[in-house]
């Protein structure tokens, strides 16, 4: 999953596209981390 993610900066070229995806991957990201704090809290 992370890899994807560096791929996907890796790709971004344009400064307003790269802005725009940095935002939604750092959202995400904060999303998949808050889950899996939340799924190890349960075990």
């Amino acid at each position: 999953m992370i890899t994807y993610y560096q791929e996907l900066l890796n790709e971004c070229i344009d400064i307003a596209e790269w802005k725009d995806k940095h935002k939604k991957m750092l959202l995400t990201l904060f999303k998949m981390n808050y889950k899996l704090k939340s799924l190890k809290g349960g075990n």
